[in-house]
């Protein structure tokens, strides 16, 4: 009995005091512990062993460390059983797969090194048909995202802090490659995106519907402000202000909004054929002109010109005709605003033109044009057109008129 004991244990267990290496299954341990050249079960830790166990075991080309069931993980870390630290946790059971507490490093792990193989990580679709993409190095500048068509499509350049967009070298903080087309989707609408394109020889800012504005201003803590926008018929508004027709779009000056203001305009009163102011009279209206009105749709500057010709009468009377020609703008109280006037003196067969000027600084509103000619020295009391005394009313002649304009400048303010 004694001999059979001692042949098990050669053929099972051998002891080789030399080199103090135990073999299990095996008569030439190459370590301190060594088991036999056979896949399977090396370690039971825990079970009976028919059924599944905590332990070790060996397949081809493949070392096993396993729990018994997919609820149980595999943790690393140190100390000891009752008093453990764990570090690392691989999870059998549900969708995660890794705990880790800290940080991963990759290296490059090809011998020899082949840069192709930058560190990273290569990722399944969700249902393990296929590998879906890479994340990792690209090369000894960048980082990204491999996968589809573009390949290396999201990239990230960690030497000079750029992120490139279908750009390996991205020139700023974000680069796009230099092709025609969207670049940035902000909303996809239903029938169109809002965000920003490239065309030829064009940058586009779009919305996604035709009744949609762009509009640029400036955000405070979650309110947008609108300064500027574009409607959809191509408007322009302006602090929400789309103006009027035939308005322009003006500076205000340094530090002051932009205004929609009255594009200036000139108005045109003509008076065609001959007047005369004969006999007694001292003064008539000038037909065509006087009387006329306009309106301001601002406040608004104006300056105005009145000129005609006038003729001596062929000396009929003999002498020279002396008067004057006055225009008048009044508001809708009859109260004169602005008004010029000139004098003049026509000697026998010596014609003349007379110009009057004006200015005037006028609220929005409706106006009218008084213009008279008025002859002899003293004032026409009834309409306060005064010119004062011009001289000796002896031989005052006929004073005829032909045809003049009266012309109006508007500068809205």
């Amino acid at each position: 009995m004694k001999r059979i004991i001692t042949l098990y244990i050669q053929c099972f267990l051998c002891i080789i005091t030399c080199a103090q290496n135990v073999g299990i299954g095996t008569t030439t341990p190459t370590g301190p512990l060594s088991f036999d050249n056979i896949p399977g079960n090396k370690i039971v830790f825990w079970g009976d062993g028919a059924t599944a166990h905590y332990g070790l075991g060996i397949q081809s080309g493949l070392l096993q460390l396993y729990t018994d069931i997919p609820n149980s993980d595999i943790a690393f870390g140190s100390g000891r059983s009752e008093l453990f630290s764990e570090r690392m946790r691989l999870i059998n059971g549900g969708g995660d797969g890794l705990m880790l507490n800290g940080r991963i490093t990759l290296r490059n792990g090809t011998s020899p090194l082949d840069p192709n193989y930058g560190s990273g990580i290569w990722m399944y679709k969700s249902d393990n048909s296929g590998l879906l993409g890479f994340m990792g190095v690209q090369d000894n500048q960048n980082l990204g995202f491999y996968g589809g068509p573009a390949g290396w499509g999201f990239t990230y350049d960690a030497i000079n802090s750029r992120v490139g967009i279908g750009n390996n070298n991205p020139n700023a903080p974000l680069a796009f490659p230099p092709s025609l087309g969207k670049k940035i989707t902000l909303y996809p609408g239903a029938t169109g995106d809002v965000g920003f394109a490239v065309a030829g020889n064009r940058l586009q800012i779009y919305s996604d519907n035709p009744n949609a504005d762009v509009a640029i201003g400036y955000d405070a803590a979650g309110t947008f402000n609108e300064r500027f926008a574009v409607k959809p018929t191509g408007a322009l508004a302006l602090n929400g202000n789309v103006g009027q027709t035939g308005q322009e779009l003006i500076s205000s000056g340094p530090g002051l909004p932009a205004a929609w203001v009255n594009r200036p305009t000139v108005i045109f009163f003509n008076k065609s054929g001959a007047i005369n102011l004969g006999g007694s009279s001292l003064c008539a209206d000038i037909g065509g002109v006087n009387g006329q009105s306009f309106s301001l749709g601002s406040n608004s500057f104006i300056t105005y010109q009145f000129s005609i010709p006038l003729f001596a009468n062929n000396g009929a009377f003999g002498g020279s005709s002396r008067g004057g020609i006055s225009i008048q703008i009044l508001n809708n109280a009859g109260t004169v605003v602005s008004q010029g006037s000139s004098q003049f003196e026509v000697s026998n067969f010596i014609s003349r033109h007379i110009h009057v000027v004006g200015i005037g600084d006028l609220p929005a509103g409706t106006y009218s044009v008084r213009a008279r000619l008025i002859r002899n020295s003293t004032a026409d009391g009834a309409t306060n057109d005064n010119f004062g005394v011009f001289g000796s009313t002896a031989g005052c002649n006929d004073i005829p008129i032909n045809s003049g304009q009266l012309i109006i400048q508007v500068f809205p303010k």
